[in-house]
């Protein structure tokens, strides 16, 4: 479990309220021209009073603001954890690999020659000293 900072409870809710106006606003417009058709064309439906046809848009607000708020916070965790799935990688391969820092300074190191090493020097016989007896 990861500790949810405010912002991103925030962003969170940001999310949900703004899915839920556009499904509250999709699922009007169609409760709206069902009633309309439903009014035209069927008797029955004409004959219900006003305030219980506003009852029925009341329920597809609410449908629609229900769906709407759940399908836009379920899109908004699972592209978080994605996020978080993609860090976890990077971290990781980071840790095998390296990073690009790393690299850089290993290929810089590899292109530059080196100076012999003491251990180096120590193998190679030291040159004789000339002879003053000639």
């Amino acid at each position: 479990m990861r500790l949810i900072k405010q912002n991103d409870d925030d962003a969170a809710a940001e999310a949900a309220m703004r899915g839920g106006a556009i499904g509250a606003l999709k699922y009007c417009t169609v409760a709206l021209f069902a009633g309309g058709v439903l009014n035209a064309t069927w008797p029955k439906f004409r004959a219900i009073r006003p305030p219980q046809k506003g009852w029925l848009m009341v329920a597809a607000f609410l449908g629609g603001f229900g769906n709407g708020s759940d399908t836009a916070f379920t899109n908004f965790e699972r592209r978080d954890r994605e996020l978080q799935i993609r860090l976890a990688n990077q971290r990781r391969h980071e840790l095998i690999y390296g990073t690009a820092e790393e690299k850089q300074a290993a290929a810089a190191a590899l292109s530059t020659p080196s100076e012999p090493t003491p251990s180096e020097s120590a193998s190679v016989p030291a040159p004789a000293p000339a002879s003053a007896s000639a």
